[in-house]
């Protein structure tokens, strides 16, 4: 990726700020509704529920939702239009994933309890979504440099609604789990517990947006919330002091 700030910086207002944990929001996703004396969402706490341990630790760059420049880019597959014009929409991506990364790394790596040895991404299953012939984040990961040495393909698609399957083992990995959208979060917690099923010591789940339903009142509080404070790089929702 070439320079990740001066290609983000024209696309600052597409990006909305997550907010740092606090009550009533799910410590995992984020956004979830976590009410008391509960810390998680209903659905963390079914995938945790799973047959292996699922991912504790989901990060966003940012809030989406529909209608949004940013949603359309993640799902509806539109290059994103800035200053400069149209640009294409992986090239987008990978520089909001290498900008946040230049920023955050520690704070990813002390979730994962030290660095990573191994980024991966999740295969597209989704069935509105038009198969591409290469996948989109797998792209994205190829074009961020400090993720190419430790990328490997490791997660294979379901068979008939069983669960994701790895290529061999990855024992004893610290393994940064990059995706686009984080919605229901089965994709996201099933990819986790399968690469802990592998021998994985950790998965940290790096996602691009987060996505709100606003007609959800706890998610239109969620989006308000986050529209408090401009979105900046130099904060994530694991290290934003807050004002």
């Amino acid at each position: 990726m070439g320079d990740a700030e001066a290609f983000t910086r024209e696309f600052l207002p597409l990006y909305v700020r997550v907010p740092a944990a606090g009550p009533g929001m799910c410590t995992i996703c984020r956004t979830g509704p976590a009410d008391p004396p509960q810390e998680t969402c209903a659905g963390c706490r079914r995938a945790a529920r799973g047959g292996h341990a699922s991912t504790g630790h989901v990060v966003p760059i940012s809030l989406t939702a529909r209608d949004t420049q940013l949603y359309d880019v993640l799902v509806r597959e539109r290059d994103p239009s800035g200053a400069g014009g149209r640009r294409d929409r992986a090239a987008f991506l990978a520089a909001t994933v290498a900008r946040f990364l230049r920023a955050h790394i520690p704070c990813l790596e002390d979730r994962a309890g030290g660095p990573f040895t191994v980024v991966a991404t999740i295969p597209d299953t989704r069935a509105e979504r038009p198969i591409e012939a290469f996948d989109l984040m797998q792209r994205v990961v190829g074009k961020v440099g400090a993720l190419v040495p430790r990328y490997r393909p490791l997660l294979l698609e379901p068979v008939a609604r069983a669960a994701f399957r790895v290529r061999g083992r990855v024992d004893d990995a610290r393994v940064l789990l990059v995706d686009d959208l984080f919605g229901s979060g089965a994709r996201v917690h099933g990819a986790a517990s399968a690469l802990y099923g592998s021998g994985a010591a950790a998965v940290v789940a790096l996602v691009i947006a987060r996505f709100v339903d606003l007609a959800d009142a706890h998610g239109a509080r969620i989006w308000r919330e986050a529209h408090d404070r401009p979105f900046r790089f130099d904060r994530c929702c694991l290290c934003d002091p807050g004002d």
